[in-house]
Parts: structure tokens; C-alpha cells; sequence
């Protein structure tokens, strides 16, 4: 059903009690504590709903699931919050300016199936909306299938042709090369103002590290490392100040100063101000069409593919004067797909734009950031990270392909976070500093060819983990995915304390049913960590524990007239790197593999014999477990015959 707000009054800023979920007995949610990013909260009473919540989903003592999901209708954008007598609606337009008395708000749905509940809410809403299109009706861009590097963590804002060069070295020395160089903040021509905020004085690189092109950056990484896509970054309003009018007069930049929702500055009282300056130097909605046109077409000129678009929903903190949120933030999203289609082929990553318009009026691209950084100093945020990302992507993956950010292979926490991307379903980049590689980690993740296996869907927790917080409470983040008629679910103990007395193992199990949609009765099992193959049934459930910061891979495939493929077991997504299997009319039974390395399998019998590209090859047979293992030297795809 779709709740419509109205009021006597009109106003910029509406707000109206919604009453008590009847039996709530629990509730996971995701709200934005800054303009840019959603964290997820669960909690048990209305009073622990948070500001600024984009979607709630309630658990009820019956076993019923009900979903509010805030909507944007007209000039507003609603969002809930809780008290201790209920919810409550809030509906702004961030323009004092611009006002109404209502509109469409809350979309609510009850049912048993909350994944069930997503797709088809998802659908309904955008059907009510009208504004974009659901993730599975819009392309993913090409790179989300390269190994990348992006050079953020590597060199921070001191990035320069010089040192992509060194990067790019350090990963070929390594036998990993990424095929997506990511070349984050640092190129671009700015200068700080007297304000303090960093403003775009030029559609040109920097002079000093890039001398002013671009060009020969780019042919180097393309022609002596092999690199395909690069993407080049900048800030939706063309740096963090926005743009300085008086080097760029041609597109009339007005100063506005930051002025967010009374929402974020209680979170972040000092977000006005903090960190660039209050003045911005905004192009407006009529001018940004042919800002993003230039600009683009010069990158294009250079050789970049694709562009990497951040700070996006700070455009709601400058809207006061230019029509309100949804129509400055539509009128941006819509010049900068137009643009990012015509010159890049959609190349696009979204980024610091968690705000429902970027969801919701998103027609062209698909593929967006979901959580806030991957922190390399920061180790209580590790398991949060995780945590973030496959909880946003319950609802909000719905619309966009959750982008689950780069992280470092040599970190502390480099499997972790790897193990977290294999069963993510996002595109896989690092910002490993140069020689700062864990290349074991690395070959896991990344094939011959430079691509990786990434699943299929979008990554989300299990339902017996889904109302946790997993970083507090003493259960197991599980994470699942599919490969095709195959399941693949990342387990992790996502606590962090500080204290190694306070740190204590997590109890779980893992079972095929944990993957909802996954179809059988029988299934061969492969855990990463344990390096281990059975047989179980659908409903079967097998016990795991995992210490603080432990985390595995438990991959399931469907058992066929006795066989069971699960792909490659050198890597993360085991069962990732199968393209196709079947029975021939002789008895045999093929499997095409995207690369070489050791092919693992559960049969009932042992095989006679196996060939690799038609000529027998060496393999092992375990009587006990049922484990078929084939060593495979090559490298690309090959197909793996077994004979009884």
C-alpha cells in the first residue's frame, strides 16, 4: 500500500506522526548519518528507528515481516524517524523557497519473505515513481567484470603520472595486473579559496604532476600494462568547493553556502562547514548539462573510458535557491548520465550519493558505492564495512548494483575484505600501495585474463543474521550469493574489540538453505578455509565457528546423477569459475572452467578416467568425502571431462 501525508499547512518542512509497527518485536533498517553514506541499525523499540531512515524493515512476534520504505513525491523527500510513542514522517525539500502540503511518502508491504518482499516492493514502487529503473532492467558497465586498482590509498591527493607508472610495476612484477585503473582525486586543476574550500579552476589536469594532459598516463597504462578501462574521478559539482566562477565564467557559478536538513546537523553539527568551506561554487541546473558535456568530451579526448562521480548528495546542502533537492539532484543526475552515456558507454561509478534520489532517478547507470570508505587505519570498521554494504543491498540493490568499495590485499584484514568482495556480487578493485601487495590474496580474487568471478546477484545477508548487528552481537555475518545454479556464502565474525580479552568465537551453521532461491535437495559442499568437500541435503545444517575478525567461504552446487562441480578451489568463488556443465550422450559428464588450476568436484563413484582439453590428466579420488581433485596447469578456459 502507498501511504499519501498531507497537511494543513504548507511548508518546506512536514512532519506527522506514523503510529507503532503492532507486535514489533524487532527491526533492521538503513539510515544516512551524513549526506552521503547509510549505515544500517537494528533495534526492538520505535525510539531506536534513527533520523534520516530510507528503509525499515519490521519483524513482528507472529513471524510476519512489514517493510516502510520513505518515499520522494513532488518537491519532497520523506524520511522516518522514531520516538518512544512511534514513528514518525518527515517530508523536506531543503528549499525554503519550495513548499507543499504533501505527497506520496511511505510504501509499506507485509509478508513472510523479505527478500521476496524487496523485489516485488522494489517493482511497485518504481512503477508508482516513474523515475528510473529497477538494477536488473539497466546494463552493469563492462569494467565491474576487471580486477582494478584505484590509486586513492596508494598516493591519497599526491597522485601523479609518475606513480601510476610505480603502481602499475609493482602489480606486473607480481604476475596480477588489473585490466581497471581507477585514478582517483588528485589529478584535477584546483586551488584553495580564502573560505578554505577547494574549488575546479580548470577543465585541464594539473600542470605539476600531469602536465596539463592526461593522454600519456592513460597510453601507458593501456599499452605496456595491459589496463582496458581507465576512469577518471571528479566531484559531482566538479570538485569538493564546487567550481571557481572566475576561471570558469562560461557556466554563470553562483556562491551558495552548505545549509543540510535539521536531520544531518543533529548527527553532524558541524557539516556546514566542516571540511571545505561553507561557500560552494554551484553551476546551476539550467548550466550543468554543458559543464559535465565539456568536461567529458575532453577526458574522452584523452583517452579516459568512464568517470568515477563523488560527493554526489552534497547537492542537497546547496539547493536553497535553485528549486529545492529533487530538482537540482534530478537535474545533475540526468545531465551527468546523458553526458556519461554519450562519451563513456555508461562507464559510471556512483559515489557519496546514498540519498533515495540517486536510487530512485537513476534511468542510466547501475553501478554506486554503498557504504563510506574502506578505512586501512581504522580496524573497528572493517567488519562494518561488510556489514554496510550487504545490508543496503537488501532493498537498495534493488535499483543499483552495490559498488562495495576497493580495499588493500597486504592489509591486516586483506582476506577478510577479499573474502567480502568474492561472494559480493560488485566489482573487485584494491589501492594497494605500490610493493604493498599480498599476491596469495590477489590470485584468489583474480583470473589469467584479469577478470574476476563475481557472482551473479547482489550480495545480502541470511535471513537468521539479517536483524543482527552483526558487529555487536554474537552473531555471524553471512553473506549469500548465486553463480548460476550454484550457491556461494560468505561467513564472518564482524565484532571488533579493541581488548584481545574481550574478543571471543562466534557459533553459527551454514546450509543450502540459506541461499533462498537456490533449487535441489542434494548439494556438494567446499569450505575455503578448511579446504573440505561433503554431501548434505537442502535442509541439512553444518556447525561453524569463527573467531573475531575469521571469516570463510562455503560454496554449494547441485547434485546431478551423482556429480557435483565446485569449480576451481584455489579460488574465492569456487563454483564462480564454472561457465557450463552436462552429460554427453556417452555417460560423460563436461565442465568448461574460465581458467586453469585445481579443479575440485564431489562424485558418488570415482571416475575411470578425466581429461583436460581432450588428453587424459592425473587425478584424485577420496573414498571417504567424495572429493575429485584435478590439477589443471593451463591457463583460460578449458573443459574437463569425466569418464566412468
Amino acid at each position: 500500500v502507498f501511504l499519501r501525508l498531507t497537511v494543513p499547512n504548507s511548508s518546506s518542512r512536514i512532519q506527522s506522526p506514523l503510529g507503532v509497527v503492532a507486535g514489533l518485536r524487532r527491526f533492521t533498517s538503513t539510515h544516512r548519518d551524513e549526506p552521503w553514506w547509510m549505515v544500517p541499525a537494528a533495534g526492538r523499540t520505535p525510539a531506536d528507528v534513527q533520523l534520516e531512515t530510507q528503509w525499515l524493515l519490521a519483524e513482528t512476534g507472529a513471524g510476519d515481516c512489514v517493510m516502510l520504505v520513505p518515499l520522494m513525491d513532488g518537491p519532497f523527500c520523506f524520511t522516518l524517524s522514531g520516538e518512544a510513542n512511534g514513528l514518525k514522517l518527515t517530508g523536506e525539500t531543503a528549499d525554503p523557497a519550495v513548499s507543499g502540503k504533501g505527497g506520496v511518502a511511505l510504501f509499506v508491504s507485509v509478508g513472510r519473505d523479505p527478500y521476496a518482499m524487496a523485489g516485488a516492493g522494489a517493482a511497485a514502487v518504481m512503477k508508482r515513481l516513474g523515475t528510473g529503473k529497477l538494477r536488473t532492467q539497466k546494463p552493469l558497465p563492462d569494467f565491474v567484470n576487471y580486477f582494478g586498482w584505484c590509486t586513492w590509498d596508494s598516493f591519497y591527493k599526491e597522485v601523479s603520472a609518475d606513480k601510476v607508472r610505480t603502481g602499475l610495476q609493482s602489480f606486473a612484477a607480481g604476475g596480477v595486473e588489473p585490466r581497471l585503473l581507477i585514478l582517483d582525486d588528485g589529478w584535477q586543476d584546483y586551488k584553495k579559496m580564502p573560505g578554505g574550500e577547494e574549488r575546479l579552476i580548470s577543465l585541464n589536469p594539473n600542470q605539476a604532476r600531469f602536465g596539463g594532459d592526461l593522454t600519456p598516463t592513460v597510453q601507458l597504462a593501456k599499452k605496456e600494462f595491459k589496463v582496458r578501462v581507465v576512469l577518471a574521478w571528479h566531484a559531482f559539482m566538479g570538485y569538493w568547493g564546487g567550481v571557481d566562477g572566475k576561471a570558469l565564467p562560461a557556466y554563470d557559478v553562483r556562491d551558495i553556502g552548505r545549509s543540510f536538513s535539521p536531520a544531518i546537523l543533529k548527527m553532524n553539527p558541524h557539516l556546514n562547514t566542516n571540511w571545505w568551506g561553507h561557500m560552494i561554487g554551484v553551476v546551476p541546473a539550467d548550466k550543468i548539462g554543458r559543464f559535465y558535456d565539456d568536461y567529458h568530451k575532453r577526458l574522452k579526448a584523452q583517452g579516459v573510458d568512464g568517470v568515477k562521480v563523488d560527493s554526489q548528495s552534497a547537492i542537497e546542502g546547496v539547493a536553497a535557491g535553485l528549486g529545492g533537492r529533487v530538482a537540482l539532484t534530478r537535474a545533475y543526475r540526468d545531465a551527468l548520465e546523458k553526458s556519461v552515456n554519450k562519451y563513456f558507454d555508461g562507464r559510471l561509478i556512483n559515489c557519496m550519493a546514498c540519498a533515495m534520489e540517486t536510487f530512485y532517478c537513476s534511468p542510466r547507470s547501475t553501478d554506486m558505492r554503498t557504504s563510506i570508505d574502506f578505512w586501512p587505519l581504522r580496524p573497528e570498521t572493517h567488519g562494518q564495512h561488510l556489514y554496510c554494504n550487504a545490508q543496503v543491498g537488501v532493498w537498495f540493490g534493488e535499483f543499483m548494483q552495490p559498488d562495495w568499495d576497493m580495499f588493500q590485499s597486504g592489509h591486516a584484514m586483506g582476506a577478510f575484505h577479499a573474502a567480502g568482495r568474492a561472494v559480493s556480487g560488485s566489482a573487485v578493485y584494491v589501492s594497494d600501495t605500490p610493493d604493498g601487495h599480498n599476491f596469495d590474496v590477489l590470485k584468489k580474487l583474480v583470473l589469467s585474463d584479469g577478470t574476476v568471478l563475481r557472482a551473479d546477484n547482489v550480495g545480502r545477508p541470511t535471513r537468521d543474521c539479517l536483524f543482527a548487528d552483526v558487529t555487536r552481537d554474537q552473531v555471524l555475518l553471512k553473506v549469500f550469493n548465486y553463480n548460476r545454479d550454484c550457491a556461494v556464502l560468505g561467513v564472518f565474525n564482524a565484532n571488533y574489540h579493541r581488548n584481545e580479552a574481550d574478543r571471543k568465537p562466534i557459533d553459527g551453521t551454514v546450509s543450502p538453505s540459506d541461499a533462498p532461491e537456490l533449487k535441489g535437495e542434494e548439494f556438494a559442499v567446499f569450505s575455503q578455509q578448511s579446504n573440505r568437500v561433503w554431501r548434505c541435503r537442502r535442509t541439512d545444517r553444518q556447525p561453524v565457528q569463527l573467531a573475531e575478525g575469521a571469516w570463510d567461504i562455503v560454496s554449494f552446487a547441485p547434485v546431478d546423477r551423482g556429480v557435483a562441480a565446485l569449480g576451481l578451489a584455489d579460488k574465492f568463488n569456487s563454483t564462480g569459475a564454472v561457465m557450463t556443465k552436462g552429460w554427453n550422450k556417452d555417460g560423460s559428464c563436461a565442465v568448461t572452467l574460465r581458467d586453469g588450476g585445481e579443479f575440485v568436484a564431489w562424485t558418488e563413484k570415482p571416475p575411470r578416467a578425466v581429461e583436460a582439453g581432450g588428453k587424459p590428466v592425473a587425478f584424485k579420488h577420496d573414498a571417504t568425502s567424495g572429493r575429485l581433485s584435478v590439477t589443471l596447469p593451463a591457463t583460460g578456459k578449458q573443459t574437463v571431462t569425466m569418464r566412468w
